[in-house]
Parts: C-alpha cells; sequence; structure tokens
C-alpha cells in the first residue's frame, strides 16, 4: 500500500525534559531592514545638514540686508 500523505515541511523540535530553551534567533532579515533604515536615515541626515551649510550663507544675508534697510529707512526719516 502506498502512503499519499503529504511529507511535512519541517520536522518539530523535541525539547527534552530539564533543557533550557534556546534563544531566540534574530532572523538575517530583520538585521538588514534595521541596517538599511539606518542608511536612509544617516543619508537624510547629511542632505539636510549640506541643505543648511548652503541655505545658512542666504539666511544670513536677508537677515543683513533686512538690518541695513531698517536703519537707512530710520536716517532718511529724518
Amino acid at each position: 500500500m502506498i502512503d499519499r500523505r503529504p511529507n511535512p515541511r519541517s520536522e518539530p523540535e523535541i525539547i527534552p525534559p530539564g533543557a533550557e530553551p534556546r534563544p531566540p534567533q534574530v532572523p538575517f532579515s530583520l538585521i538588514l531592514v534595521i541596517l538599511i533604515a539606518g542608511l536612509v536615515s544617516a543619508a537624510l541626515l547629511v542632505l539636510l545638514m549640506g541643505a543648511l551649510l548652503v541655505a545658512l550663507p542666504a539666511i544670513l544675508l536677508l537677515a543683513t540686508a533686512a538690518l541695513v534697510v531698517g536703519l537707512l529707512r530710520i536716517y532718511f526719516q529724518r
């Protein structure tokens, strides 16, 4: 007689009495996702810092121009 039951995909793990259970193993995909998220976060931080360094002189220029215009306005109103 032929056994037509499908073979199980994996064997169950039998832990003998008194044995310590194994600590859970971290899957490789979880480590990979965490590493990719860290790389993306670092890249965004670098881009934001670069944008700040580019925009900082423009902000200082606008603030200085506003100050000069304000002082000239007070001077010429006399």
